[in-house]
Order: C-alpha cells, then sequence, then structure tokens
C-alpha cells in the first residue's frame, strides 16, 4: 500500500515509518522539517505547513492509499485546539479527493476524559473530555468518522520509550535521582501506559486488517498499573532500592495536577482491538518499560537534526 504518514519527523512517526517499511509499503513522511527525519527517510519525505483547515495537502496524497494521520499543530492556546480539530477534518476531506481508502487516527484517551474506575472503561464509555485538547480530539474523531473514508480511530494513553518525553519520563528522571524513601506507595490506583513499539505496530495493524474499518479501539501495554507498581519496576531497571511508602490518595490529590496523576485512576481496556485485529503488542510491558528506562537516547532520531522551530 502507499502510505502518507503525517507528523513522520515526530516521536511516534518516526516508528511507524520504520514499521510500515518493514511490512512492505510504499511510506510518504509528511514533516514539517523532514531534518529531523533519518537520512534514510529523507528522499521519501513531503514538507508540509503546521496542521490547520488551510494546509495543502493535494500534493502528499497523490496516489496514496491509506494514511496515518499524527500530526499536530505548533504553539499552545485555543487556536491549537480548533487546528487540531479543523486541520484533520480538512486532510480527511482531502483524502476523500484524493482517493484514499483507509484512513487511521491517532487519536487520545483524552478524548473520553482524564479520570476513570480504577477497573478501567472500554469504548463504550460516553466521552466526555474536560479541557481544550480531549474536545478537539473528540471532534476530530467525529470529523474523521463523518468522512466517508474506511476511518479507524486508535486512542492510546501516555506513550513512553528510549528517549520519550513526558510523564513517564519524568517519573523515569526523578526516580533516577531520588531518595530513598518516596511517598509513591499509591496500591489503589490503576493507570494504562503504552510503549511506543506497542503503538505503532497497533496503527499498522489498523491500516492493514479489514476488520478494522469503522471501528474506535483504546491501546494500552496490557495490565493497567498503581503508582507503587510503575515505581517499582522503574526503581527495578534502575537497580535502586527505595521504600515506598502509602500516602493517602486525598493528600497527593491535594497536591495539584502532579498529584492528582499519581492518585487518580486512568485505565483502559483494549481487548476489543485485541480480540478484533487478534493483536498482541509486540513489546513485552515488563522489558518494554526497562528498554525505556536504560535508552540513553532516540535510536530513530538523527543526532545532527536541527530542533524544530
Amino acid at each position: 500500500m502507499r502510505v502518507l504518514v503525517t507528523g513522520a519527523s515526530g516521536y511516534v512517526g518516526r516508528a511507524v515509518l520504520r514499521d510500515l517499511a518493514r511490512r512492505g509499503h510504499a511510506v510518504i513522511a509528511a514533516t514539517r522539517d523532514s531534518r529531523r527525519l533519518l537520512a534514510a527517510w529523507r528522499p521519501h519525505a513531503v514538507e508540509i505547513a503546521d496542521l490547520g483547515p488551510d494546509t495543502d495537502w493535494s500534493g502528499a496524497l497523490a496516489g496514496v492509499e491509506g494514511v496515518v494521520h499524527l500530526a499536530g499543530p505548533t504553539g499552545d492556546g485555543a487556536d491549537v485546539g480548533r487546528a487540531i480539530a479543523d486541520g484533520t477534518a480538512a486532510l480527511a476531506a482531502a483524502s476523500v479527493r484524493a482517493g484514499v481508502r483507509r484512513f487511521v487516527f491517532a487519536s487520545s484517551v483524552k478524548a473520553v476524559g482524564e479520570r476513570t474506575d480504577p477497573r478501567g472503561v472500554d469504548e463504550r464509555v460516553a466521552p466526555a473530555p474536560v479541557d481544550p485538547y480531549g474536545r478537539a480530539k473528540l471532534d476530530a474523531e467525529r470529523a474523521v468518522a463523518a468522512s466517508g473514508l474506511e476511518a479507524v480511530i486508535l486512542r492510546p494513553p501516555a506513550v513512553y520509550g528510549p528517549g520519550s518525553a513526558g510523564n513517564v519520563r519524568r517519573i523515569i528522571d526523578f526516580l533516577r535521582g531520588a531518595p530513598p524513601i518516596l511517598p509513591l506507595g499509591v496500591a489503589t490506583n490503576r493507570r494504562s501506559f503504552l510503549h511506543r513499539d506497542n503503538l505503532a505496530d497497533a496503527l499498522c495493524a489498523c491500516l492493514e486488517r479489514p476488520e478494522a474499518a469503522g471501528r474506535t479501539f483504546f491501546v494500552t501495554d496490557g495490565d493497567a498499573l498503581s503508582t507503587a507498581e510503575l515505581a517499582r519496576r522503574i526503581l527495578t531497571a534502575l537497580e535502586r532500592r527505595a521504600v515506598l511508602l502509602p500516602v493517602p490518595a486525598l493528600c497527593l490529590r491535594a497536591l495539584g495536577a502532579a498529584g492528582r496523576r499519581l492518585a487518580d485512576s486512568y485505565a483502559f481496556d483494549d481487548g476489543a482491538l485485541r480480540r478484533t485485529l487478534d493483536w498482541t503488542p509486540p513489546a513485552e510491558p515488563r522489558d518494554a518499560l526497562a528498554d525505556a528506562v536504560r535508552a540513553t537516547g532516540d535510536p530513530l532520531l538523527d543526532p545532527s537534526a536541527a530542533p524544530q522551530p
């Protein structure tokens, strides 16, 4: 299949390029800055302006049969949310005009809210996003679903891996130099996580499998982890020991957003994806987390790459 990957120079995009090529697809890498791609990918790159309702996709979509949409706009504030929703809708409409068949959209669990029951939720949960980003992702999902394309929507939780950023990386960096007694013994919550390689593999499966058409899926590494279990696994990979004090969740929530992330549950059941596509994460969760902890950088990022503006 001839496939356009938007956001191709981003953290997830680089892994999707690698996996699609391994699976024999002809890939076009759409990016704001092709210098961030490994040299082997630059001949297959097309530079595209920032995601928005007026982005011109016509050249990039010529002859394309499938799209994996990962791109997001730069900047911050309310305009970003509208760019996500309107920009994705415009890309979907352009894909219809270009004769694209399959369209895979990487949304986010934030499209359904910020907290869940510790037992987790599946795709039957009623979406209730609480911030502009989550609302924009949900609007974008609806635009893609209504486009007439063979649309597949994937909702990942926090993504981590070698050289990643984000909340998991912040916890890893904190534990690397943290004192031996830590207030991280919360064992009553559950949170889902996703290694980049597992997300890339799931995106490829959604692109290829006819059974995925018209579906919305959660995707995770597997069992959700309590804060205490996540900390223990990271400490083991760091070859460190620490006492994890079971601080009441109420006390952590009083600390603000960071404390709520440590105390609240944010767990998702991806059984529908696994059953429908017979999908299993290629990276085993415990090994995947250890891989992320021990990594010194991202092997898929050109070390000489200039930062994106």
